[in-house]
């Protein structure tokens, strides 16, 4: 009896192992020079879409489109690689001022966003504080009809006054050094640069000279007799 719930629990993980293998097997959708493109590629792609694109992809023929777009993508960013742009100056400028730009948004977004947020009450209490500028023909409009408007206003005014403060903490945290006559002077090269611009010569109109009648020389026919 147990040599046969052995031998079960052996073919049962041979099985599983094999079905494992297939499946890694068959997860790449297509292979170009080794980089794989799996479902969940495809995936993250159409989530990454804005609602009205992904239904640009759904079906038979919107998949085959996608990972037609995937293929391109993949085709022009090894290509690019072999030439060694990806190497180049002005790419990884590009590439150090993207780093820069995400840093900030993540920095904000944990620093500020989070810390902006309203609640319901928030918003709330400020309508009833308010109930007077809200009134339409002398009818107070519902707090329903503008809480969407009011969350965004306010959301908004929050996370200025939020970053307002957090940036000036930054500026006491931090030593900074302003050159003010740097700066000073770059206002008075414009000046100059201003003042040096001559306004365009104008050409004295063209004089048209008359035009001179020609003589016609005396007939030199006889008289008739």
């Amino acid at each position: 009896m147990k040599r046969f719930i052995v031998l079960a629990v052996i073919s049962g993980l041979f099985i599983f192992g094999c079905a494992k293998k297939e499946e890694q097997k068959g997860q790449y959708l297509v292979k170009i020079n080794g980089v794989t493109i799996t479902k969940e590629d495809l995936k993250k792609e159409v989530e990454a879409l804005p609602p009205f694109a992904q239904k640009m992809f759904e079906g038979e023929e919107g998949i085959a489109r996608l990972v037609d777009e995937l293929i391109k993508k993949e085709l022009l960013y090894q290509e690019a690689k072999k030439k060694g742009l990806d190497k180049d100056a002005g790419y990884l400028k590009k590439v150090a001022d993207s780093q820069k730009l995400i840093l900030i948004s993540a920095l904000l977004e944990k620093e500020i966003e989070d810390k902006a947020k309203l609640s319901d009450k928030d918003i709330r209490d400020f309508y009833e504080k308010n109930k007077a500028d809200f009134t339409v023909q002398g009818k107070t409009v519902e707090f329903e009809k503008v809480r969407d408007m009011l969350a965004q206003r306010l959301t908004a005014q929050k996370q200025k006054e939020v970053f307002d403060g957090y940036v000036e903490n930054l500026k006491k945290s931090y030593k900074i050094d302003v050159n003010k006559e740097a700066i000073a002077g770059l206002s008075k090269k414009a000046e100059t640069k201003k003042e040096e611009v001559k306004e365009p010569v104008k050409e004295a109109p063209m004089k048209e000279e008359p035009v001179k009648e020609e003589k016609k020389a005396p007939s030199k026919e006889k008289p008739k007799k």
